[in-house]
Formats: structure tokens, sequence, C-alpha cells
């Protein structure tokens, strides 16, 4: 009799706010652990996206170059690229602005835009990559016997605090149309 009185007395306060708090903690570390986990797929995305931007800039960036005959860069940041103004070849007449391609922006986030036939390259251009570290990205190398080219390095970092997010892209484009040097 005394056995069964025991089993119907239930749980006590004690108990119940020892169970409670245990599920408690455990329950805040899960809520804890998918927040952390959303967070860093979010920053993630984010990144990638940054990153995907700027290889199909740079992919856009290298027709622009293939197709043309001169370029000119200016304090690295712009580059004006030329075409040959539809004359026969023997005249080689590489006046006709094709594109121009330039970074704006301050402190360690600039853009890249690209302008249609223009000289100038404002914030009117189409902007094709955002969250490049530095506004000097563009050269000119030339070598004897070889086309000319034009580089290209941009690091593109979404937090230019954790240098361990930069992603670099790193090219040297020739001019197809141009003439050896």
């Amino acid at each position: 009799m005394r056995r069964l009185r025991r089993c119907e007395r239930g749980i006590t306060l004690t108990e119940l706010l020892v169970s409670m708090s245990i599920m408690g903690f455990v329950m805040g570390a899960i809520v804890v652990l998918f927040t952390s986990g959303s967070t860093a797929e979010a920053q993630l995305n984010l990144r990638f996206q940054s990153q995907s931007d700027a290889r199909v800039a740079l992919e856009a960036m290298r027709r622009d170059v293939h197709n043309a005959c001169s370029a000119t860069v200016t304090g690295g940041t712009k580059v004006t690229l030329y075409t040959i103004n539809g004359a026969l070849p023997a005249t080689y007449p590489c006046t006709v602005v094709s594109a121009s391609w330039c970074t704006s922006g301050s402190g360690t986030r600039f853009t890249l835009h690209r302008h249609n036939g223009a000289t100038t390259c404002d914030s009117t251009a189409r902007q094709r990559a955002d969250y490049i570290t530095a506004g000097s990205v563009f050269s000119v190398q030339t070598a004897t016997g070889e086309l000319p080219k034009v580089a290209v390095d941009l690091t593109v970092n979404r937090e230019p605090t954790v240098t361990r997010f930069g992603y670099r892209l790193d090219d040297a484009i020739a001019l197809r149309n141009a003439r050896r040097v």
C-alpha cells in the first residue's frame, strides 16, 4: 500500500524547475546554433554574389579588350579602349572609343563601371561589380614582339577588415587587334 501511495505523489516543484531549466538551456543553445548558421549562410551568399559579379565583369571586360586595338589607362582607375575606324588596315586609324571601364568609390569600397563609347566614365555608367577594395586596378603592359595587354587586378571583399575573405582576380588581357610592339 505504501508503494502505491509513493507512486501517486507526482512531481515536486523542485524537480519541475530543474527539468524546465535544463530544457531552457538546451533550447537556448539550439536557437543560438540556428541563428549563427543562418547568419553565416547569408554572409556566404553575399560574398559569393560579389565574387560572381566580379568574374562576370572581368569576362565582359575581356571581350571588350580582345576587340580593341589600343588602350589608354588613366591613373590606374580608368581604361579607355579604342577600335579601328572601319577603314582599310593599311591606314590603321585606331581612334574610335568603343568602351571605358573605371572604378569609383573611396576607402575600401569601390565599384567597377562600364561606359559605352565614351571617354568619360561617371556614375551614369553601368555598374558591373561592387566591393572592390582598391581603386587603381588597371595598367597597360607592353613587351617587345608581343601584343600589348591590359592588366586588371581586382580584389573583392565584402568585409575588408577580414583579409581572409578577399577574392583576387588578376588577368593580363591581350589587345588582339593591336600591332605587336
